[in-house]
């Protein structure tokens, strides 16, 4: 015998409820009212309709209605249906959010305050930023103010970012890196002192990504560019080029106006041995390591993202220094601490410091 075909059913439609049939005879009055019945009594939320798209549209309904359930009771403030650390989490949560609106509306207020004293028109002053804005002449401001601060500021050394190890790198790694480029393009422009810099062999999957940010295309005018050409290839005189590894056992002590410094772009979550070291010896460059061990106290490992050593490199001319620089710039997973004179130091100081 044949039986009637049944209307599909999705995913989400398993264990919820049951679908009956449609019934080709002619009881089918008596076959939907307890259909209708029988559906009351397994899910009180679900109605069953004769087209088979109403009902799985209704079963969709309930079944994101229950998923979501503690999302709307905390958006609605039904606090019954929380577990006392959510209820820990959204009194935080509205904490938070009210101190920070509380902070906003002190800070609106006290500009207003100050353009009064001051006896300037604010809302004449936002409508002509607004026109700046639109008319592209606030950024011929700024950019004209920035390229004044480069050549003013700006250190005689260079920075390149070495991206030639896409090939060993996975997706989510070449993603990482990709992320901490943009980070050097955005310590560099607010840098008081910021540096020329150059990324070299950007090619295939990291150039893609940083194509995808928008405004790359304009980073040149903040002394960032870059080029597919390799290392070797972007810098005709190799003996102005230091590669910085922490393989390496020379330790850089100050940083040369003449010299172009190498940072290797790559993520490797410690997979990748000496990669950075053995491509510069490769290529005949000399190699250094930040003194790190001189200046500080570390209890973790001593390998530093490309974007930190970037910005120890700009920091170094802004705040005249190593130590300065690196404690500026150090993670607070490094739990790096300054570190202390050793006796001969301390010796030194308390014999000058004495009186004759």
């Amino acid at each position: 015998a044949s039986h009637p075909e049944q209307p599909e059913m999705s995913t989400s439609d398993v264990g919820s409820s049951q679908t009956v049939p449609p019934d080709n005879s002619g009881t089918a009055a008596k076959q939907e009212e307890a259909c209708d019945h029988g559906a009351q009594q397994q899910s009180p939320t679900l109605a069953v309709s004769k087209n088979g798209d109403d009902e799985h549209e209704e079963q969709s309904r309930s079944n994101s209605a229950a998923s979501s359930g503690k999302r709307k009771s905390w958006e609605d403030g039904d606090e019954t249906k929380l577990s006392k650390n959510q209820l820990k989490k959204k009194r935080r949560w509205e904490k938070a959010d009210e101190l920070k609106r509380q902070r906003k509306l002190e800070k609106k207020l006290a500009k207003a305050e100050k353009a009064k004293l001051e006896g300037r028109d604010v809302q004449a002053e936002q409508l002509a930023m607004e026109q700046s804005r639109k008319n592209g002449a606030g950024w011929e401001k700024r950019n004209k103010l920035w390229w004044e601060r480069f050549r003013r500021e700006a250190p005689g050394y260079q920075i390149c970012i070495d991206c030639s190890f896409d090939a060993l790198m996975t997706p989510k790694e070449i993603n990482s890196l990709a992320s901490q480029i943009r980070y050097c393009y955005a310590a560099n422009r607010r840098s008081r002192c910021p540096a020329s810099v150059k990324l070299t062999s950007l090619d295939g999957a990291t150039r893609e990504l940083l194509q995808s940010v928008s405004g790359f295309e304009s980073w040149e005018n903040r002394a960032f560019t870059n080029t597919a050409e390799s290392l070797e290839n972007a810098y005709e005189d190799k003996s102005k080029l230091v590669y910085l590894t922490s393989d390496s056992e020379n330790v850089i002590e100050t940083l040369d106006d003449d010299k172009i410094y190498c940072i290797g772009g790559i993520v490797d979550r410690n997979r990748l041995k000496r990669a950075t070291i053995d491509r510069a010896e490769r290529l005949g460059i000399a190699t250094a390591r930040l003194p790190l061990s001189d200046h500080l106290d570390l209890i973790t490992t001593k390998v530093l993202t490309t974007n930190h050593v970037f910005e120890i490199l700009v920091k170094f001319k802004e705040l005249n220094g190593w130590k300065d620089a690196l404690l500026a710039v150090m993670p607070k997973r490094k739990n790096a601490e300054e570190k202390p004179p050793t006796s001969t130091e301390h010796d030194a100081t308390s014999s000058s410091s004495s009186p004759s």
